[in-house]
């Protein structure tokens, strides 16, 4: 392979002799943190001292496990390899229990006290106000110092549901075998059933639909138990720390809040329709009397899949994210010509793709490169994450550039957002320019609707827990089976099968996680608007809202750039989006009709 195309790990450490010399660095620097432990209230200057120390041993930490993690991943049946990362894990946790006393030794200083050391050193105040300001706004939802604890004991038995869950789901379930009009067996797994449901024939899209949820169906009352147990674990939970609600902690959690978590509710509800529109046109163009729910993501228009090597794949990506400007496009080269990328699957490689930002190094991206349209996309997506990471590491130090979930997904969609558009654009041929927006409006349905469907039902579950309900699993499989008609409409024929489709859903086990995925794709489409716009100096404040990392509150970076997640506005024009490229589905469609 050509080492442009493989990973530089020597950019890291020279070899392992460099990393155990790491290892020891970080054991002093974790020495140097616990002493200062029942101190932090004696000043600003403790304080501070305290954040530099952590801040120079969290870059250590991630460069240890970064390496270990990388080598890894390239060959994970490499015992050296595997060793090592079992060694630094090892380490890492350590390191995590030494340093875990911070938050709560500062959370015990009064807020006056707090703001005084903000207030009365600037070199605080410029590295570390954000995470300050966090522990003053946590301090309410942190109990006694005897409650906490008995909490921590529980952790594992609080998350005994979802392993319980996971372990059932995962390796307990065996699906009925399925099979095709040729008489072939069709094995049905997790990992098959979505691909199912996407083949051309109907008959194996029924069946795989049948296979999947009839055992769903036969274990929903244990299945049930299993999720209000950890709903039962999150309301309590949520009551004691004080907060509102279950939502109120997971969105506070988030750096979001409640009114975002409603507004994103409302405002797809209010544009129900245009998945409904597109669901009658998905019908229209399979050409079948009848559109079942398992009919819905199938490919309507049979386009053959080109064959895409990387290199070309590479300039699609540059010439896609022009609009970012030339710092930008300059860094993506840097990126391709300096190993940031291990690019083809090779044997006991890790499958998948990742970003992997290293604070004082750069970034990594794991690929596994097939030649196809979705790996194009997938080099998008990861140096979404890539740059971001980049930009932030460049401009803060290592606390203040890790950003939360809320906007962990938003740059790598706009790279993919970009790169849908620009695929679109350069198409000539009708057809294959119409599955291409097919696809895009594919992306987009799953991501803004479906998700959504998901958080609303989560949000309905909850608040029947927390007023006291008995639910069962009737209960449940009824909100489900009542939300698949409201967001699919009547085009689509609801089989009764699909109510028990939430009882696999393994998100629901992290509560309230999924509209993150429908926030991230609003914001990514509203940003990627603005770019493609040409709208003036806008580039420049997407990149600076990238360079701020996770130094402000998640909901102030994203207003930045002109993203106001508890405002209908931004919903509109995310949805505004969605019609034209579903008014223009239409016209191709109808075009290649005559």
């Amino acid at each position: 392979m050509d080492n442009k195309l493989e990973w530089n790990l020597k950019e890291i450490y020279k070899d392992d002799e460099y990393f155990e010399r790491d290892v020891n660095r970080l054991k002093e620097k974790t020495k140097e943190i616990t002493a200062l432990k029942g101190k932090l209230s004696e000043g600003s200057d403790r304080v501070l001292d305290c954040f530099k120390k952590l801040a120079e041993a969290l870059e250590l930490e991630e460069k240890l496990y970064a390496y270990a993690m990388l080598k890894y991943n390239k060959d994970m049946a490499n015992s050296e390899s595997i060793k090592l990362y079992k060694h630094i894990e090892k380490v890492v946790t350590d390191f995590s229990e030494k340093i875990s006393f911070i938050s709560p030794e500062l959370s015990k200083i009064d807020d006056k006290t707090l703001n005084s050391f903000l207030e009365g050193n600037e070199k605080l105040r410029k590295e570390f106000k954000k995470s300050i300001e966090d522990i003053i706004k946590d301090k309410k939802h942190i109990l006694s110092e005897e409650l906490e604890e008995v909490l921590a004991k529980y952790s594992e038995v609080f998350g005994a549901s979802e392993n319980a869950y996971d372990i059932f789901t995962d390796t307990e379930l065996d699906f009925p075998d399925i099979e095709t009009d040729k008489g072939e067996k069709l094995k049905v797994t997790h990992g098959t059933f979505s691909r199912y449901l996407m083949d051309k024939d109907k008959n194996v899209r029924k069946q795989a639909f049948s296979s999947m949820y009839s055992l769903y169906k036969r274990h929903q009352n244990t299945i049930t138990e299993l999720y209000l147990a950890k709903v039962k674990e999150r309301t309590i939970s949520a009551k004691l720390r004080k907060y509102q609600s279950s939502l109120d902690a997971a969105t506070n959690n988030d750096d979001s809040n409640v009114k975002v978590y409603e507004t994103l509710l409302k405002e797809v509800n209010k544009n129900l329709d245009l998945n409904r529109e597109y669901m009658k046109l998905k019908k229209a163009l399979l050409k079948e009397k009848e559109f079942h729910i398992y009919d819905v993501y199938v490919n309507t228009l049979n386009v053959e899949e080109k064959d895409i090597p990387y290199e070309e794949g590479k300039e699609i990506v540059l010439k896609a994210l022009k609009p970012m400007g030339e710092s930008y496009i300059n860094m993506l080269k840097i990126a391709f010509e300096n190993n940031w990328l291990d690019v083809y699957e090779t044997k006991n490689k890790r499958s998948g793709a990742y970003s992997m930002g290293i604070h004082t190094v750069h970034p990594y991206v794991l690929l596994n490169y097939h030649n196809s349209s979705r790996d194009v996309s997938t080099i998008a997506h990861e140096l979404g994450h890539s740059m971001h990471s980049y930009y932030a590491s460049k401009n803060q130090n290592i606390i203040n550039a890790n950003y939360t979930i809320m906007v962990a997904e938003v740059a790598s969609t706009v790279n993919e957002i970009l790169l849908a558009n620009y695929l679109i654009n350069e198409e000539k041929d009708a057809k294959k320019k119409a599955a291409l927006i097919n696809e895009q409006l594919d992306t987009i349905r799953a991501t803004l609707y479906r998700q959504t469907m998901f958080a609303e039902f989560e949000k309905e579950v909850h608040s029947l827990v927390e007023k006291g309900e008995s639910l069962t699993a009737e209960n449940l499989d009824n909100i489900y089976y009542e939300l698949v008609k409201k967001y699919f409409g009547e085009a689509v024929i609801a089989d009764e099968d699909i109510k028990y489709e939430w009882a696999r859903i393994p998100h629901f086990y992290t509560c309230f996680y999924v509209y993150k995925y429908a926030t991230g794709i609003i914001s990514a489409i509203v940003i990627a608007n603005n770019i493609l716009s040409g709208k003036e100096g806008y580039v420049e404040k997407y990149i600076n809202m990238l360079s701020k990392g996770g130094s402000i509150g998640s909901l102030d970076l994203l207003k930045l750039v002109d993203v106001d997640l508890e405002q209908e506005e931004t919903y509109e024009n995310a949805f505004e989006y969605f019609r034209k490229n579903l008014e223009e589905l239409k016209r191709l469609t109808e075009n290649l009709e005559k």
